[in-house]
């Protein structure tokens, strides 16, 4: 059974199709359902920055400190993964993204490391009673490096440290890693991104070890 299907051109003049009406109830009922003619859009895939180890434990140090959450400089402040293309152009991935914001992840693993380093005789994420130190940071960057041949993964992050009730840095440090990935996708970026956290924390853990033993 065929159906003529009237329609109206721009400019006013009536065309007529000649549908079979199979396909013309389809075309109606795919209407009304919303249903997509294109093939689906790809799934979000989530990545996570994870450490492979921690400092062994040791027993902890008398001071205790509290360490606020990270803040990250914007356009590092979301979801999206950032990729750079050359030096002067920045893009975000649609379908692959930080199961949480980098900063959050970046202060978890932070008082974590922290935690486990033996640096310390407690570790708070807020503020518990009066602690010894305070410890602040903010990622700067956190980005995918597309290389001709290889992509890289860069972290840059800024640390300080203050010594209740003052609010003046009685420290600071800027730390910075880059590593290459093992292949050119977004999961081998996370995974050299965790690495280069674990660097940063490393050298962090270090620097810190001098200077509590002399205040």
């Amino acid at each position: 059974m065929i159906l003529l299907w009237r329609l109206l051109r721009k400019d006013g003049r009536a065309v007529r199709y000649a549908l079979p009406l199979p396909l013309l109830c389809g075309l109606l009922i795919c209407g009304l359902l919303g249903c997509s003619l294109t093939k689906p859009a790809p799934s979000v895939q989530y990545y996570v920055l994870a450490l492979p180890e921690l400092p062994e434990p040791s027993s902890p140090a008398s001071p205790t400190l509290v360490v606020h959450a990270f803040r990250a400089h914007d356009p590092y402040d979301q979801q999206r993964l950032v990729y750079r293309s050359s030096p002067y152009q920045l893009d975000f991935y649609t379908y692959h993204r930080w199961a949480s914001a980098p900063a959050a992840q970046v202060t978890d693993w932070t008082r974590r490391y922290l935690r486990s380093s033996g640096l310390f005789a407690k570790v708070f994420p807020t503020p518990e009673g009066a602690a010894d130190y305070v410890l602040g940071g903010t990622v700067r960057h956190i980005e995918e490096l597309d290389r001709d041949q290889t992509w890289e993964a860069a972290l840059e992050i800024e640390v300080w440290l203050t010594r209740p009730p003052q609010r003046t840095p009685v420290w600071f440090e800027s730390y910075a890693a880059t590593r290459q990935a093992t292949r050119r996708n977004p999961a081998a970026v996370a995974e050299a991104m965790s690495h280069n956290l674990g660097v940063i924390l490393h050298r962090l853990a270090a620097d810190l070890r001098p200077l509590l033993e002399t205040e």
